[in-house]
């Protein structure tokens, strides 16, 4: 190619869009592969009750095959964590601590397992307690509860989805009240390995 030529091939390959990344049931069993996953998060909630969004900083950590910690760290400190059959929350700032056998609360049991379904990433129970939609631009899937009770608590589950890997970039719970929960992933590590963040 002529040297001239290669701006100009540049230029109208970039002004193409990239294909939409195809996007359907398979991504659980791509998501699915991670065994282990740790990442900083910005959490925001946006609630009638409150007179402006409460935005919370922390660290999440999750390893299969379901053992959980969601670390809050600022704006106040707190520690929720499942695995062996127990729920735990620690409020330090507080001096609280208390655990929970989740054996003699199934029902909390399963609302925590449904919310976690994005790390869990189990086609069997996406299909069995969701009505699941995919979109490609941009790659997003949407859970609308199939269970009453977590219905009460959730309207929606949307998750933006990353590619290369795949993994979810960023979660947005809408309750049945129109208050919102957003969250949104940076500095993951899967599997031990860093990822990159995606582009804004």
């Amino acid at each position: 190619m002529p040297r001239r030529l290669f701006p100009l091939a540049l230029a109208l390959l970039m002004a193409f869009p990239r294909p939409a990344m195809a996007l359907d049931a398979s991504v659980w069993l791509e998501l699915g592969k991670v065994q282990s996953l740790q990442a900083d998060f910005i959490q925001v909630q946006t609630r009638t009750i409150l007179k402006r969004p409460l935005e919370s900083s922390g660290a999440v950590r999750f390893d299969r095959p379901g053992t959980l910690t969601w670390a809050v760290l600022t704006p106040a400190r707190s520690t929720f964590s499942m695995g062996g059959g127990k729920a735990t929350m620690e409020l330090p700032d507080h001096r609280a601590h208390r655990v929970v056998d989740l054996a003699t609360l199934p029902e909390f049991k399963r609302l925590a397992a449904s919310v976690m379904v994005w790390l869990q990433a189990d086609p069997v129970a996406v299909a069995r307690d969701f009505t699941t939609t995919y979109a490609p631009s941009p790659p997003t899937i949407v859970l609308i509860p199939v269970d009453p009770t977590l219905g009460r608590l959730v309207k929606t589950i949307e998750l933006g989805i990353a590619e290369s890997p795949f993994r979810v970039a960023h979660v947005r719970i809408v309750e049945p009240t129109g208050d919102t929960v957003e969250i949104r992933f940076s500095k993951v590590v899967l599997d031990g390995v860093p990822v990159p963040d995606p582009a804004p």
